[in-house]
């Protein structure tokens, strides 16, 4: 029963609409009606700042690995299912959140949280190609769906090579392959690229605005 109410549990915490309640309590603004309207991390970097954007990127990172993270802490045993079941319910959560009307963000930052917990260095390499995708391209939807094809990539390569013998590197560089984490990451992947769809319309359109909100901003002559 422990591992169906956490499925439940994991969709709640992956509900909780970060975005919009920083977006009222700090600056006292509904960030649906800002900018995209989209209440992503994308847009609260925009419209709010980088300040509030980290830490919504920060809170959407945690609650996509929480439940994870209180596994590998052991507070479950062995009653529960696949760990990244629980992550995958948390991200479908942030796509359709329940206090939102089923209206949410894209799930990024919340993936980025999954991985990280449960296979560390997929997480890194995702987190390395977004930006470095980011930083040549200026997109924020390219770089999200590279990040996350990376981190497909390497679940592959992970399943069909296996993981490093050494404990420790096993545990810094991921975990032991297996069906469940492909099926997984080859979801989360697609869903995201999906649900990027019409940014690359925007994109051969030449009007997706690029992430110049990352920018340092040059100080003011005194």
């Amino acid at each position: 029963m422990t591992a169906w109410l956490l499925l439940i549990f994991s969709y709640i915490v992956g509900s909780i609409p970060f975005s919009v309640l920083l977006g009222r309590i700090c600056c006292g603004i509904d960030i649906r009606e800002h900018g995209s309207g989209n209440p992503g991390t994308t847009n609260v970097f925009r419209v709010l700042g980088k300040r509030v954007g980290f830490t919504v990127f920060f809170l959407d990172m945690l609650k996509g690995g929480f439940v994870i993270l209180l596994i590998r802490l052991g507070w479950f045993n062995d009653n529960h299912f696949h760990p990244l079941l629980y992550g995958m319910m948390a991200a479908i959560g942030h796509i359709y959140p329940v206090f939102l009307n089923f209206k949410g963000g894209k799930a990024v930052a919340t993936s980025v949280g999954i991985l990280l917990f449960y296979a560390p260095f997929l997480g890194l390499l995702g987190l390395f190609t977004f930006f470095a995708i980011l930083a040549i391209t200026r997109f924020v939807s390219l770089a999200s769906c590279s990040g996350t094809l990376a981190a497909m990539i390497g679940s592959y390569v992970v399943f069909f090579v296996g993981p490093i013998e050494a404990s420790m590197w096993s545990y810094i560089f991921g975990v032991q392959g297996d069906i469940i984490m492909i099926i997984i990451t080859t979801f989360g992947s697609s869903m995201i690229v999906y649900r990027h769809r019409g940014n690359f319309i925007n994109i051969a359109k030449g009007i997706e605005p690029k992430a110049f909100f990352l920018r340092k901003r040059p100080k003011k002559d005194s």
